[in-house]
């Protein structure tokens, strides 16, 4: 970088950073980085529509800044102004700010929470207080402190910082699945650029200029050719609303979780989504790596699919458990969890059952899920959290997922459910253990209201198909009489193959299999059957996982590995059983006998018992303001957490950019100073030569040594010189120009901190 000291126009250049268009343009990138953009996270969060009190008050605030920086002292008045006029502010319209804040907070909070499951502390709002007006005071406060950050980002260069800031509404976008309105997305985007190369291009007015005019014609070029060619494909149509949209979203979101979560392809499990269903495959690779005290068969869960919409499998909709956040808080309170359930229930029957440590290290297979039991006893440590979803599927903590966990479980309990859950009805039924009971019920409710979904259409055609199923609304069909009707149904209309025909990724599903293809494998059976279980109103859900069977165990001892390949990946159907919790049932032909199965003539059936309703005192269940400050604490830092790990990922990727485009923009700038040194113009190249070292000379607050100053003086006056003089430049000045340079970037570079170097040579390239 060089001051041009004495080349004609030099002084124009410094003036026009000082003038009204360049203020205007500091302030307009300011409104564009700092108020589109924190607007576009109110607008995705809060959904917030009132931009002008915010955007004004960022717009009018940057300009006061900039404005008063031309004056002596400008930096100092404008600090000064603006804690003074906040303070006036939260002085005078504390209880609007406060209540505003709230109101905002309180929005985020729950759009976090039903749409990707990240739960915040939500506060009381102030009943007394007009709302819109106490937003509006919030937005102009929040519009302050965002125009005098954006100045000083400016001022600063603080340039990565707004880097990062350029991910989040990304990530927001993909957290919560909402968009904002395409213009203040532009806005935002292009002023962000544009504002980076300003940023970046150091404090050579001349480069910043040519760098700024070159980003506003790229970036304007790629708007014009995005515009014209989405207006082509797109004439009538909403954008988001659009298939081919839907389907490049789903493709980029599945690429992430297979870069974060997969090593290669283990088997034909699809994790829920249907679309990619095909011929099932299963490799002798280990994919679960598993030590237990006492080797015993079990079924692993993995993902738990709760909602069907015809081609894909969902957990438990985070909307769905965010509103029962409560119950869920007040259930966990009590020890009681669905993936627990079963073991909890036989603790009531026999206190003595023994328990083990398993454990697990996730070599291959998706480690996105932790695998457990169907016995576990509690959580294992590193799933994601305690609230709702945890009930459903047993997500694993970090960005990368978790490869290595242990948990607690129970002897084998899924081959005897029919004897214990008759022992646990009649237990529940004499009114002991209350505890039990009322959670139990609670939970029961949830579970019935969730997961008896059933697409109309399915309904119809299993109506056809198997006959009538009685009125839901007054209890479910017995459990043996649902099994052995659907697996009849199964074994005599479908064939089971490892070779089936890829999903045709257009109508239902369920109903191709049924009706069209009759062939598929265990994705096919497990997701059919699932669905007619709810037609006879028992509450179940699709799952996948892997199989530890007794051919597995066979001869191992004590703390032995046990190596489960991929190919004992498999997909089965659970049911929930009124009472005793979720049951593995296998559906599928091909696997009948592979793990021991239950005697389904004995012991429970439950002819035609009727779902428990919620209790009354669900809906009115007294709230403790302690215990929801401390639930909502702990679920706010995993919530954090989980973006926290996120947001590294991404910021991973941008110091990468961020590194090569500052040693690029390095490169460059040592290539033109060389150039500007080595020019067949004497007289230019002194000039040059001179002004570097003036610009470095000022750098050195500590002062230089004397023979520095000597260097210094001699190069000040040949610069004089060169300037004004018709004298021809003598190879000696030149070189004593070299000389002098040398020098003060030696002693300048001792003088300041590793930082103040870093900076000089990389953001500002003084060397």
């Amino acid at each position: 970088m060089e001051v041009w000291l004495t080349m004609p126009g030099q002084k124009q250049k410094t003036k026009y950073r000082q003038q009204l268009p360049g203020i205007l343009l500091e302030a307009g990138l300011i409104l564009g980085i700092c108020g589109a953009g924190i607007f576009l996270l109110l607008e995705m969060l809060t959904g917030a529509e009132d931009r002008l009190p915010f955007l004004s008050s960022v717009f009018f605030t940057a300009l006061f800044c900039l404005f008063t920086e031309t004056m002596k002292k400008g930096r100092q008045i404008t600090g000064t102004l603006i804690v003074l006029i906040t303070g006036i502010i939260i002085f005078f319209f504390r209880r609007l700010l406060l209540a505003g804040a709230v109101v905002f907070w309180n929005k985020g909070a729950d759009l976090l929470g039903s749409s990707a499951g990240i739960y915040l502390v939500r506060y009381q709002t102030v009943t007394d207080v007009d709302t819109e007006l106490a937003a509006t005071v919030f937005l102009v406060c929040l519009g302050i402190a965002a125009g005098a950050a954006g100045y000083l980002f400016f001022r600063w260069r603080i340039s990565l910082i707004l880097v990062l800031y350029g991910v989040v509404p990304v990530v927001l976008m993909v957290l919560t699945g909402s968009f904002p309105d395409p213009d203040l997305f532009v806005i935002f985007y292009f002023s962000l650029v544009l504002g980076l190369i300003r940023m970046l291009t150091g404090k050579d007015a001349f480069a910043q200029d040519l760098a700024f005019g070159e980003g506003i014609l790229f970036l304007t070029a790629v708007i014009l050719a995005a515009g014209l060619i989405l207006a082509r494909m797109l004439p009538q149509e909403e954008y988001q609303d659009l298939q081919v949209v839907s389907d490049a979203k789903e493709k980029a979101g599945e690429a992430l979780y297979d870069l974060r979560f997969k090593k290669g392809k283990l088997n034909g499990l699809t994790g829920g989504n249907l679309k990619n269903t095909g011929n099932w495959t299963g490799s002798d690779e280990t994919a679960l790596r598993i030590s237990m005290e006492k080797p015993q068969p079990m079924y692993l869960r993995g993902f738990v699919g709760s909602r069907y919409d015809g081609s894909s499998w969902k957990s438990i909709d985070p909307s769905s458990a965010y509103q029962e956040r409560n119950l869920f808080y007040w259930l966990h309170q009590k020890g009681f969890y669905g993936e627990t359930q079963l073991a909890s229930g036989a603790r009531l029957t026999d206190t003595s059952i023994s328990s083990q440590k398993i454990s697990v290290k996730n070599l291959a297979a998706d480690s996105r899920y932790l695998y457990t039991s169907y016995e576990m006893q509690q959580l294992p440590e590193g799933c994601q959290g305690e609230d709702g979803l945890a009930d459903s599927t047993v997500g694993a903590k970090g960005f990368w997922g978790q490869r290595n966990y242990s948990f607690t479980t129970v002897q084998p309990l899924t081959s005897q459910f029919t004897d214990l859950g008759a022992q646990i009805y009649q237990l529940l039924a004499t009114g002991k253990d209350p505890g039990y009971r009322q959670a139990e019920s609670y939970y029961n409710a949830f579970v019935y209201a969730n997961d008896l979904q059933l697409p109309a259409a399915l309904e119809s055609l299993f109506k056809q198909e198997l006959g009538e199923a009685g009125d839901r609304n007054q209890g479910h069909t017995d459990y043996y009489t649902a099994i052995t009707r659907i697996r009849a149904y199964l074994e005599k209309h479908m064939t089971y193959s490892s070779a089936a025909d890829p999903y045709s990724k257009s109508g239902d599903f369920v109903r191709e299999f049924l009706e069209d293809k009759k062939i598929g494998h265990s994705v096919h059976f497990a997701t059919a059957a699932a669905l007619m279980f709810r037609y006879y109103g028992i509450p179940s859900r699709y799952v996948e996982g892997y199989l530890v069977t007794p051919s597995d165990i066979q001869d191992k001892t004590s703390e032995d590995t046990i190596n489960i390949p991929g190919k004992n990946g498999h997909a089965w159907t659970e049911i929930y059983i009124d009472g005793l919790g979720w049951i593995p049932v296998e559906m599928t032909p091909e696997y009948y006998g592979v793990m021991e199965e239950a005697d389904l003539k004995t012991g429970l059936e439950a002819k035609g018992r009727q779902a428990k309703a919620v209790p009354e005192e669900t809906q009115t269940m007294q709230e403790e303001e302690n215990i929801q400050t401390h639930w909502s604490l702990k679920l706010a830092l995993f919530g954090i957490e989980k973006f926290f790990l996120l947001f590294l990922a991404v910021f991973d990727g941008f110091c990468v950019l961020f590194i090569f485009t500052v040693v690029m923009l390095r490169i460059r700038a040592s290539y033109r100073r060389r150039k500007r040194f080595l020019s067949r113009d004497d007289k230019k190249a002194l000039c040059a030569m001179a002004g570097y070292a003036e610009d470095l000379y000022s750098r050195g607050e500590n002062g230089y040594s004397k023979r520095a100053e000597e260097l210094y003086q001699q190069v000040y006056q040949a610069g004089q010189k060169a300037a004004f003089s018709p004298h021809k430049i003598q190879l000696q000045e030149k070189d004593t120009c070299r000389e002098c340079i040398r020098i003060l970037k030696k002693e300048l570079k001792k003088q300041k901190s590793w930082f103040d170097n870093w900076v000089m040579k990389y953001i500002e390239r003084l060397y």
